[in-house]
């Protein structure tokens, strides 16, 4: 029976790929990405149906293959203001969002446009997440401050009262500064604004907030500093990496009664097998199975039920990231036609710029035919994005008098 989700890994050793694809069932190498240098960690995305996207370590570059091609495709050319540290793509694959040393920028995938960039963080970011609903954007850092924004607010248009008197002007919607040292890795469960936000540090703590409010709803104490951190998608799980690799699993279906709960190095719900640190760990999409990756150069594949290593997947170096991805189409199609549009990333925020292009998904080829009515469909054209800037206007307006009358009233 055919796969309906692999496995893409990448490790330090750049030599061979800097990524690979996995059948994680048989352990085949279906496919491997060339010539991207070493990928630091969380620095790997897969954009929509069409494209692998990294970061290369210590150059201000990211690179991207179709997902049929080994090769960089080189007719796109994305380079930074320096190298990145970590980056996310929004659930909907309209923006990226990279952080370079203690800056955040945003861009706009299909124009390049940089729509923001904030500095709110004394020390290098260290991780990103977008919420599934791509609401929300959580971001980490070496100084153990936790920043959670919203995505509107980061990417609203210079106009009106949305615009921006001078970058770095947007607020968070709330700033935790709960870990004395380092965060290492940050998840965000689903269900959007109701969903559950983990933190980890090197402080030995991971923390579990309501995103919505920031309230904490858990310290977990352990004796040795955590590295990785995931929620599945139910939230009735959390996972922990450590320092030593060992993966801890706790039940949150029965929380205990005090909000700090210490951890004994028992092996009760451990997955143990790794030698070096936890780096990246994953679900599948039926949270069935759990993949981990360390230090040590070995990615296992994990039954969750009875903790049992079921695949092996041994590199040359250490691991630097992984993820479960869909079985598309595109990863074994000959005529590759991407529906997402790439653009080259501009290095400066146009503040009094009203210039804004719409993401489109194209579904259907574009007739350039130059007949009579061409100038009449330009006009349409222009008409229609500047109805599109007004509608987005109009809806933060709306989205910001909602939520403080949700506030207001305890909604």
């Amino acid at each position: 029976m055919e796969s309906r989700e692999f496995l893409l890994t990448s490790s330090q050793d750049c030599q061979q790929n800097s990524a690979c694809l996995w059948d994680y069932t048989t352990k085949n190498a279906l496919k491997i990405y060339r010539n991207g240098g070493v990928v630091p960690p969380k620095s790997l995305a897969v954009i929509g149906e069409d494209y692998i996207l990294t970061s290369e370590a210590a150059k201000p570059l990211l690179h991207v293959w179709p997902l049929n091609s080994q090769e960089i495709d080189k007719n796109i050319r994305l380079i930074l203001p320096g190298p990145a540290t970590c980056l996310a793509i929004c659930p909907q694959n309209t923006y990226i969002v990279i952080a370079i040393s203690t800056k955040l920028y945003v861009w706009q995938l299909s124009s390049g446009k940089l729509l923001s960039v904030q500095k709110k963080h004394y020390q290098p970011i260290t991780c990103i997440k977008f919420s599934s609903d791509s609401e929300y954007v959580a971001l980490g850092g070496e100084d153990g401050i936790l920043i959670v924004y919203f995505l509107a607010d980061l990417v609203a248009i210079h106009h009106s009262l949305l615009s921006q008197s001078s970058i770095g002007e947007v607020e968070p919607v709330y700033t935790k500064n709960d870990h004395s040292m380092s965060i290492r890795d940050i998840h965000i469960g689903t269900f959007g604004k109701n969903a559950r936000l983990a933190t980890c540090s090197s402080d030995f703590t991971a923390n579990i907030y309501n995103l919505f409010s920031g309230d904490i709803l858990l310290t977990i104490v352990f004796n040795q500093a955590f590295t990785s951190v995931l929620i599945d998608s139910p939230c009735w799980n959390l996972y922990l990496g450590s320092n030593s690799g060992l993966v801890k699993q706790f039940d949150l279906k029965k929380p205990p009664r005090t909000l700090t709960v210490h951890v004994e190095n028992t092996a009760s719900k451990d997955f143990i097998g790794h030698e070096g640190k936890i780096v990246a760990m994953g679900l599948n999409f039926t949270n069935q199975i759990l993949a981990t990756g360390g230090e040590d150069g070995f990615v296992y594949t994990w039954e969750i039920t009875s903790r049992q290593i079921l695949q092996k997947f041994e590199h040359k170096a250490a691991i630097t990231n992984l993820q479960f991805v869909q079985n598309y189409a595109n990863f074994f199609e000959q005529n590759f036609k991407p529906i997402i549009a790439i653009k080259p990333l501009e290095r400066s925020v146009e503040q009094d710029s009203d210039d804004f292009t719409v993401a489109i998904i194209q579904k259907t080829d574009i007739d350039f035919s130059d007949d009579e009515n061409s100038v009449e469909k330009e006009m349409s054209r222009e008409k229609l994005e500047e109805e599109n800037v007004k509608l987005r206007i109009a809806n933060a307006q709306l989205f910001r008098a909602a939520l403080e009358i949700s506030r207001k009233y305890n909604c």
